[in-house]
């Protein structure tokens, strides 16, 4: 009985903390990231030359109101706190890129379509860092509107996952299609359509739109459980959307000051930021299962 606990929680623990990387580079590397990230925010507002550098922009009134964290008017980072928090972001992308790039110059026959998918990923991650950022750091409407897009970016690369991967690997009858026609078209609409939403999307109907992304997220999740209820990677995917519904109701509490300290350095927001940023983990994480799964599949019709 025992033994079999340990082998349920040891199961649990690999679902929770899958193992990406061996040996200890990608964390050091991961925390010093952090750690200078940290010092730049820090250097950035104790340098008196750099204060008052937003005043001559317009600022996003109406949303600068929806956070907790106290504001800094004057210094370049107006909001330490959330903009400190953005850096999940990055450390998803680096650990992305960079298992990305060791998949691609050690093992040829790691499935391409998989392959291209997790760097295009990786750089959306990239993005929606830069973006969040940006917004946090300055408090301005071009960051507000760069911010929304890369939420855009980030809420639709399901979509263009599942339909990619539908279209691109399990159509037998579009396999007699050019791939690379075929993906070009996929990531060429992807592209555009999370342009067009970035540009013409109406104020005050952004969080409608994520919404709806959010909701179509869920349904292609649901689809995938039930097309094939007894894979193990599907937790992954399951993972994903718990952390979203989880990061939902911390963007909650932010708006409607629950649980608000403003000087503390534990903010709602950064707390939406770190799921959000898990949810982007645990999908990548599922990307790469499904890539792995169709390289050994691909090996043993070689064989």
């Amino acid at each position: 009985m025992f033994k079999g606990l340990q082998t349920y929680l040891f199961k649990k623990k690999q679902i929770l903390c899958p193992v990406i990387f061996n040996g200890y580079g990608t964390a050091v590397l991961l925390k010093v990231v952090a750690i200078v990230f940290g010092f730049t925010i820090w250097w950035l507002n104790h340098t008196p030359s750099l204060e008052g550098i937003w005043k001559d922009f317009h600022g996003s009134n109406d949303i600068i109101g929806t956070f907790c964290e106290r504001l800094e008017l004057e210094k370049p980072v107006r909001q330490p706190v959330n903009t400190f928090s953005s850096v999940v972001y990055l450390l998803v992308a680096v650990i992305i890129l960079k298992k990305s790039w060791l998949e691609q110059k050690n093992n040829r026959n790691y499935n391409k379509t998989y392959l291209m998918l997790e760097f295009i990923f990786g750089f959306v991650l990239l993005y929606v860092f830069f973006a969040s950022f940006f917004y946090h750091a300055s408090l301005i409407k071009p960051a507000l509107k760069i911010d929304y897009s890369a939420v855009y970016f980030f809420s639709l690369f399901p979509v263009l996952y599942f339909s990619g991967k539908w279209s691109l690997i399990n159509n037998s009858k579009l396999l007699r299609i050019s791939n690379k026609l075929l993906a070009i078209a996929f990531y060429s609409i992807y592209i555009i359509i999370a342009l067009l939403l970035s540009f013409y999307t109406p104020k005050g109907k952004e969080h409608i739109v994520i919404f709806i992304n959010i909701l179509i997220f869920f349904s292609f999740t649901v689809a995938a459980v039930f097309a094939k209820p007894y894979k193990d990677n599907l937790n992954y995917l399951a993972l994903s959307i718990v952390c979203i519904m989880v990061a939902l109701v911390w963007f909650e509490l932010d708006k409607y000051r629950v649980l608000c300290n403003p000087d503390s350095y534990f903010q709602p927001h950064s707390f939406w930021n770190l799921f959000i940023a898990l949810s982007g983990f645990y999908f990548y994480v599922y990307i790469r299962s499904e890539g792995m799964k169709a390289t050994i599949e691909i090996k043993m019709h070689s064989v």
